[in-house]
């Protein structure tokens, strides 16, 4: 009896045990279960564990893949991720990255092509390359890319081969708060090479994972160019256009002679002054030139009615970069004599595209897609290098003579103690303008050419909206 008793006594033990364990196993099977993407609830463990066999193999190879394209740590400092040493060297270069298949449909383009060519992203994808190049330059760009053939003859990555490399020179359309302004191009240089990518089912926006996958040929697969874009001449002044918090603000208030008298905390993050660098200084010093006669307008504005609101208009940050600013501002007077006292302003961060938005409906216009430009349209400068900016040049001769007898200063200076300078960071290089001969220099460079010898560039743009102040 004692046998039996201890004998049933360890089956017991041991069915509590196996049952523990089943109760485990299905728990974990469960959570599996709900990881998965679909209806899994008529699953059973043996689909559930080949599904999470089939991932992992899937994760693995795409893990794989992204250790043979991750940047050595001798090319970049250990404290950077790889995404940030990537705009660090955007930035550095003057550069965007952009993916074109074979045909010219741009595939992606990264957010750093606004500052530096005034195109928004959302406007450039799904878009044909050769829409935004001169006619005379399409055949050649399109030559290359379309008879290209990626090589596959050893097992090593498709981008590490030096036959999947390409560069070549070309100009590229610049972008415009007015779609009817007279088109201007930048000479740019491609320096990229081919892959080839899994066709997404989903949309553009989904294209990074499709490159991360192993880049092999097969069927089903299509070649790409994925190339880094950096202009000719590098652009000392950009556009700050992606803004991450636009309900950003701050404070200021002016004298009526519009100069700092006091700025609120906020402002350094923005802007990146301090309150005591600005203190006495002009707000005119700040402003972009193409601002200038608009600001003009609403100072006064401001003094005949009190109040009112600025047009959207560019500030030059400490670093060298404009940012969209648009404020509200109004006069305080006196408590006793009520005289006119100060001018307190309210300044709100505006991004690039509801500026562009806004400039075309004070224009009446529509925003239309990109569209093929007429050769008969192209204006070229007679010196290499980036577009010149012909405002910058009226604005350095400014610096070099005193009493300016252009349009801007006349009707700036119709304020009172209205600056006719600005800092030195303002301005920019200046080039002439010539039109493009009918039998012009080639500037395209096929793969392992020299680079291209002087050769015409564009004019720059001018932009300029034309609205009254509101109030």
């Amino acid at each position: 009896m004692d046998e039996d008793e201890k004998d049933r006594a360890k089956r017991a033990s041991r069915n509590k045990s196996e049952k523990k364990r089943r109760d485990q196993f299905n728990v974990l099977i469960k959570e599996l279960s709900s990881m998965l993407p679909g209806n899994t609830r008529k699953m059973d463990k043996t689909t559930v564990l080949e599904k999470v066999i089939g991932f992992l193999q899937k994760h693995n190879e795409v893990s794989a893949q992204m250790e043979i394209s991750h940047i050595q740590q001798d090319w970049k400092p250990s404290f950077l991720t790889n995404e940030e040493f990537t705009q660090l060297m955007l930035e550095a270069l003057d550069g965007f990255i952009i993916a074109v298949t074979r045909d010219g449909s741009i595939l992606y383009v990264s957010d750093s092509i606004t500052p530096l060519l005034g195109h928004l992203p959302s406007d450039v994808m799904d878009q044909n390359l050769l829409n935004f190049l001169p006619e005379q330059e399409h055949s050649e760009v399109y030559k290359m890319l379309s008879s290209h053939e990626l090589v596959t003859d050893s097992p090593s990555p498709g981008y590490l081969k030096s036959g999947n490399d390409l560069e070549f020179y070309c100009h590229l359309l610049r972008g415009s708060l007015n779609p009817k302004e007279f088109p201007t191009y930048e000479y740019i240089k491609f320096v990229g090479n081919f892959r080839s990518y899994n066709v997404p089912s989903f949309s553009c926006n989904g294209f990074d994972s499709a490159l991360l996958r192993p880049c092999q040929v097969s069927l089903g697969k299509e070649v790409c160019f994925i190339a880094t874009v950096h202009l000719a001449t590098p652009q000392f002044l950009k556009e700050m256009c992606v803004v991450d918090e636009p309900l950003e603000e701050f404070t200021s208030r002016h004298s009526l002679e519009w100069k700092f008298l006091f700025l609120d905390h906020r402002a350094p993050p923005i802007i990146g002054y301090l309150p005591f660098e600005v203190l006495g200084t002009s707000g005119y010093d700040y402003y972009h030139i193409d601002d200038l006669e608009l600001l003009a307008r609403c100072h006064q504005h401001l003094m005949q009615f009190g109040k009112g609101k600025s047009c959207c208009y560019r500030f030059l940050t400490k670093g060298q970069q404009w940012i969209w600013l648009q404020s509200h501002y109004y006069i305080t007077y006196h408590q006793w004599n009520s005289k006119p006292e100060f001018i307190v302003c309210t300044h709100s961060v505006v991004s690039y595209s509801d500026v562009r938005v806004e400039r075309r409906q004070e224009l009446a216009l529509e925003d239309p897609p990109s569209e093929a430009i007429h050769p008969s349209a192209l204006k070229v400068s007679t010196e290499p290098g980036r577009v010149s900016k012909c405002r910058h040049a009226q604005h350095q001769q400014q610096h070099l003579n005193p009493h300016p007898d252009d349009g801007t200063s006349s009707a700036a200076s119709q304020l009172p103690q209205l600056p006719s300078s600005t800092p030195a960071a303002h301005t920019g290089s200046a080039a002439g303008s010539a039109a493009l001969p009918a039998g012009g220099r080639q500037v395209i460079l096929g793969p392992g050419r020299q680079d291209p010898a002087p050769s015409p560039h564009l004019s720059p743009p001018c932009f300029r909206g034309d609205f009254s102040p509101q109030d």
